[in-house]
């Protein structure tokens, strides 16, 4: 330990290790009958192959061997513990090279198809992905050096926060998101719908992090099972509730034509033989009873325009002598200065011609736009791709279209659009009550590349709960309904013509309403660790979320200290101490305050959706909302601006709560041991998450119940129901922040243990009186209805025998 000291003295690198061989026979016993300890040894000054290439590149080959056509999904649960492995032996250049070399593998295994079109852009693709893995491992390694095994628990943060960033600007590339990897198992992934498919990629990376724990953590090898097991579970229990429900009884009859016309030909021969191709395809599908018949991306050239007035006219003529709406994929020419040329597709209706109209927004990088168009103009002129027809200069969409088809609305989606989930979602929230994917995946050959395409949909039908008509030239072509089930799908590189009743919903996720919120918050925090990470050291402190395994009671032993720490501080300087942390914590709060008031209008909607619609816990305890919806109002001139400013003291509290819990726990530091004032980092992050989870469970669940009980007992009265709105507001907010306090209990519970103020055997003697006193708490914090009264006590007591448990743990 002295020369750990000297080391971090001079600013030399230690690191987390399992060291087992540098101890004497008898601590060497010791740690083989625990499983070993995490001790600190100093970092590899060399490099080593091992951990430089060979378990990245595992890593990466293995991670694509998770992702479609393959069956085995399962394989992601593991395959990112060579990768974190390494980011422990590893530091600096050597960590973002081991990352570098990981996304070779992975997208090397991944997106080889890319070199069906062009081999060059295969390799650049491949290398700029690697990038971003690269820096993930750079900064994950810097965090773990910084916080020790605590800093492991970043990894899904930074990993989510990654790849979220990857999907942003005009060089985004979400292709294989690794949440993609679990399509084949919908029982596991349906709560996409509140997270997207980044909420996916996080609990992957927690799988991973706790079967490490599990394998490298013998002593706690029944925590980490069961751990491990909760990780399942919880999943699981929400994917068989929601996939119980019964498919919806509207359906709109819509065809596919899958017209297997070779892309190259399909370009040469133009109009006459694609039409020639579609038309006895597309009457088959209406004879099948269709009556929207979808047509694959660039179908049939160009339409618009007096020189292919004949493309539309016999086009028309088609969907008059059926009687069927027909959606097709087409060029569309933009004349001006300069001329724009878009890839579009069109809604033709019977009797009234083209109905409207979407160009594809969000274009292939280079394939068939240059990045950046109007910072490097130049790049236009280069033909990036060796197909012949994408040459980098196509125009992007700048407008969302919601078609109005047979009975229903829809939006559609051309190729690369459906990889990305915000932007897919913003259609829903305009009002699609299905959604189209309309694509080309002829260009990608006989590869994995369909089929990762077409898997992508899977989680946009999930995300928003809207079924999807996936139509592809080559294939795959299938139907998706709203929670991820495929049916009708065919294989590629032949003919097919399906046709099956399309299902219309109206009800928004909370995905759809919020977007990517989770990803976001994932990136901030991230953030966040890495700038604390790359921050100078003040302090020499160890920030191990728990105490190695050998810790004992002894750790919390009183230590020598300095003269000068023993000195006393007077008495104003306290209150001088104290003043300026409540300054700094009056900042926070004034910030975000300020943050939630500009956003307040959004964060009222957010409010008052429990009583407007189902929420998600009320879809799966099958509870419809109240019908009609109950009206607010508000009674005073100053009414609505008491409502905002409560909205934005409340939220802006919230906002700032990891700042204000890291002032207390400052001033309050002083008093406590070192080996006490290590758990900074994991007292700050656990009470901010277990507050955020307690609101949410009152959110979702406490106030919707509450209402629609509160509601129900003036039905038959002949009384209509109607709020003040300053009082639905107070009530939501009263029972946000009471859940959110509750939950504090296992944090409050781990702390108070390792001080030796509480103890698990102390807890459970007092057991009796603590239900006693949950349900005395339950009935002063809640408002005086039995729901949510009782909606707060029973979860106070299990969470109090958790506490029982942490303490347990804690207590070790």
């Amino acid at each position: 330990m002295d020369r750990l000291a000297g080391l971090a003295a001079r600013g030399q690198p230690v690191f987390l290790s399992r060291n087992l061989k540098q101890e004497n026979a008898a601590a060497r016993e010791t740690a083989e009958g625990s499983g070993g300890t995490w001790t600190m040894t100093e970092a590899r000054q060399g490099t080593d192959w091992k951990w430089m290439v060979l378990f990245p590149a595992v890593s990466g080959l293995v991670l694509g061997a998770a992702f479609p056509p393959l069956p085995l999904g399962f394989l992601s649960y593991v395959a990112l513990i060579p990768l974190l492995v390494s980011a422990q032996r590893l530091r600096g250049r050597a960590a973002f090279g081991a990352g570098f070399a990981h996304g070779i593998f992975f997208y090397g295994a991944t997106l080889y198809w890319i070199g069906w079109i062009t081999p060059p852009g295969m390799a650049g693709a491949a290398i700029y992905m690697s990038l971003f893995r690269g820096l993930f491992l750079w900064t994950f390694a810097r965090v773990v050096r910084r916080y020790g095994i605590a800093g492991m628990w970043s990894a899904p943060f930074l990993w989510v926060g990654f790849e979220y960033f990857n999907a942003l600007g005009d060089m985004g590339f979400p292709w294989v998101v690794l949440g993609n990897s679990q399509t084949a198992y919908l029982w596991l992934i349906q709560y996409a719908e509140v997270t997207g498919v980044y909420g996916v990629s996080f609990w992957i990376v927690l799988v991973n992090l706790s079967v490490l724990m599990l394998w490298r953590n013998r002593a706690r090898r029944r925590v980490w099972a069961v751990a491990l097991a909760a990780l399942f579970t919880g999943p699981a229990a929400n994917g068989y509730l929601a996939l119980k429900n019964d498919p919806d009884e509207h359906a709109v009859p819509v065809g596919v034509v899958q017209p297997d016309m070779p892309p190259v030909a399909k370009e040469y021969r133009g109009f006459d033989y694609n039409f020639g191709k579609l038309k006895p395809m597309t009457a088959e599908a209406a004879g099948l009873g269709a009556r929207l018949v979808v047509w694959p991306e660039t179908a049939v050239g160009y339409l618009e325009g007096e020189l292919y007035r004949h493309h539309r006219e016999r086009v028309q003529a088609m969907v008059d002598s059926l009687g069927i709406y027909v959606f097709t994929g087409a060029y569309r020419l933009e004349v001006g200065d300069p001329v724009k040329v878009f890839n579009s597709s069109f809604l033709f209706a019977p009797g009234e011609g083209i109905s409207g109209y979407y160009d594809k927004t969000r274009l292939v990088p280079f394939g068939e736009r240059a990045p950046f168009p109007e910072i490097l103009p130049f790049l236009r002129k280069i033909r990036f791709t060796g197909g012949g027809f994408v040459g980098g200069n196509w125009d992007s969409g700048e407008t969302r279209t919601v078609f109005n088809g047979p009975d229903a609305r829809f939006s559609a989606l051309i190729c690369y659009d459906s990889v990305f989930p915000g932007f897919v979602r913003s259609f829903v929230d305009l009002g699609a009550e299905f959604l189209v994917i309309i694509t080309n995946d002829g260009w990608f050959g006989k590869s994995s590349g369909p089929f990762q395409h077409a898997e992508a949909a899977v989680f946009r039908a999930i995300e928003n709960r809207r079924a999807v008509v996936r139509c592809a030239n080559t294939g795959v072509s299938t139907f998706i309904d709203a929670y991820g089930r495929k049916s009708g799908t065919t294989g590629i590189f032949h003919p097919a013509v399906l046709t099956q009743g399309v299902a219309p919903r109206t009800a928004k996720t909370f995905y759809t309403r919020y977007g990517d919120l989770f990803a976001q918050l994932c990136l901030i925090l991230g953030a966040v660790l890495v700038f604390l990470a790359f921050r100078r050291h003040t302090v020499d402190t160890d920030h191990s979320i728990l105490p190695p395994d050998s810790a004992t009671s002894a750790d919390r032993a009183p230590e020598p200290s300095s003269a000068a720490e023993d000195k006393a501080m007077p008495f104003l300087d306290h209150l001088e101490e104290l003043r300026w942390r409540l300054l700094k914590g009056l900042a926070a709060l004034t910030v975000g305050a300020i943050i939630c008031g500009v956003s307040s209008d959004a964060i009222l909607g957010w409010l008052v959706l429990p009583v407007r619609e189902a929420t998600p816990v009320l879809k799966l305890l099958g509870v419809s909302p109240v019908e009609p919806p109950v009206k607010l109002i508000y009674l005073k001139p100053m009414g609505m601006f008491l409502v905002k400013l409560q909205i934005a003291l409340v939220g802006g509290a919230i906002l700032a709560l990891p700042v204000l819990l890291y002032q207390l726990w400052v001033f309050v530091a002083p008093g406590l041991l070192t080996t006490e004032r290590r758990y900074v980092t994991f007292i700050v992050f656990s009470s901010s998450i277990c507050f955020v989870l307690g609101g949410a469970i009152a959110y979702l669940s406490v106030v919707p119940l509450s209402f629609r009980f509160l509601i129900l007992i003036g039905e038959g009265t002949g009384v209509d129901p109607q709020f003040d709105i300053g009082f639905y507001i107070g009530f939501v907010l009263r029972l946000l922040v009471a859940f959110g306090v509750v939950f504090e209990l296992p944090v409050a519970a781990f702390f108070l243990s390792r001080i030796g103020l509480l103890t698990a055997q102390r807890m459970r003697r007092g057991r009796r009186y603590a239900v006693v006193i949950g349900f005395i708490l339950a009935a002063l914090l809640t408002p005086p209805d039995p729901i949510s009264q009782l909606m707060m006590a029973l979860p106070l007591v299990l969470l109090y025998e958790f506490s029982i448990w942490v303490a347990r743990v804690a207590g070790r």
